[in-house]
């Protein structure tokens, strides 16, 4: 959260060599924030976007013309995405996809771990952490909501360290038996 993923996504997209008509850009539905029809950053940076609900659904977007796709908030779309950018790939089709590695708990999210390992590039965006602003490598959610899937931005979570994430889950989180 709030490393500038989705501002690197669209920064891509600006600097691509193809025309918007050989590009397709997606967020899934479940992304209520701002605008139903863009991708938009923290900072208000837009591109336009189709929503989506499942990875499958960007097979009818695909035409004869599209040589990239930008997918946004990629975490969220499940395990067949993988299915579905692979078969993108084999057909010369770019992706491009930005998603949080991590969920609230510090655990692999969706299919982040394996997209990671089917990348042929990656590129990985630090925040800095909400309390002493070092480098944020861990998602801290505010109490009040346990579900997995919430998105949300600054009202529901933070950027925190090891040390500010781990003081901030002393009461979430069970220890470890031994």
């Amino acid at each position: 959260m709030f490393a500038g993923k989705t501002t690197q996504l669209i920064g891509l997209y600006n600097e691509s060599m193809y025309s918007t008509e050989e590009k397709l850009a997606v967020k899934p539905l479940l992304d209520k924030r701002y605008n139903a029809t863009t991708i938009n950053t923290h900072s208000g940076i837009q591109m336009l976007a189709h929503r989506i609900s499942k990875a499958e659904e960007i097979y009818p977007l695909i035409n004869e013309m599209t040589k990239e796709v930008y997918i946004d908030e990629v975490q969220f779309f499940g395990p067949f995405i993988i299915e579905v950018i692979g078969e993108l790939m084999m057909n010369q089709i770019k992706v491009v996809a930005a998603g949080l590695d991590k969920d609230y708990m510090a655990r692999d999210f969706g299919p982040m771990a394996s997209l990671k390992k089917l990348a042929t590039q990656k590129i990985d965006v630090k925040a800095k952490c909400h309390v002493c602003n070092c480098n944020a490598n861990f998602t801290f959610r505010k109490p009040g909501n346990d579900d997995l899937l919430l998105v949300g931005h600054n009202d529901i979570y933070e950027a925190r360290c090891e040390a500010h994430w781990l003081e901030g889950m002393k009461d979430r989180i069970e220890p470890i038996s031994q």
